[in-house]
């Protein structure tokens, strides 16, 4: 809705414009030509096609920008149905490395972490919406394949215990060292922290 209004207002001298188009168009129309002297109301009338010709540009104007309006509410509407769709279809069968690595942000305890945007399972968890970079997109020159990557907000109230295999009651030792031992290679240096 904001990108809409955001692309509204690039118009905006065109709006105020074409609504004195239209309030002057409709209050000549709308105004009783009898109020007006004879010479008046004789060249108001025959130029009334003008007058309803503007009157229907203006509308047709504003009618324009309303169906812009809500066809882009419609599309980021969809798009965002999509990409939630595609999000909980992903996180519903997430395989062995990549419930590990988004297992990684409770082990670390941190909401960002180094992970290589090369790796298969962190690239589908990117092209799936899950995982996002922290610091903004990359420049095409930065070719490190090291980067500070984070759990998108779409994706964060989908990422439960359950999904990642853990348990929020406090877990065995033997748990935590299956757990601890399922981390992936590419994994940030080890922590002692416990989950």
């Amino acid at each position: 809705m904001t990108k809409c209004l955001k692309k509204l207002s690039q118009f905006t001298v065109l709006n105020w414009i074409m609504l004195w188009f239209f309030l002057m168009n409709g209050g000549i129309l709308l105004l009783p030509a009898e109020k007006f002297s004879p010479a008046v109301e004789l060249w108001l009338s025959s130029h009334s096609v003008y007058w309803w010709a503007g009157l229907i540009i203006s509308v047709s104007y504003f009618l324009s920008q309303a169906v812009i309006v809500l066809f882009n509410i419609a599309v980021d509407f969809l798009t965002r149905h999509v990409t939630s769709v595609k999000m909980t279809d992903m996180i519903r069968c997430l395989d062995f490395t990549e419930r590990a690595v988004l297992r990684e942000f409770v082990i670390q305890r941190r909401s960002v972490i180094n992970l290589p945007v090369t790796e298969p399972s962190v690239r589908n968890l990117m092209n799936a919406g899950i995982l996002t970079y922290a610091y903004g997109t990359p420049s095409q020159a930065d070719e490190s394949v090291i980067k500070g990557m984070m759990i998108s907000l779409e994706a964060r109230p989908y990422i439960t215990y359950r999904v990642l295999g853990l348990s929020r009651t406090h877990m065995s030792e033997e748990d935590v060292a299956q757990i601890m031992s399922e981390r992936p290679r590419f994994a940030a240096r080890q922590v002692d922290r416990r989950i």
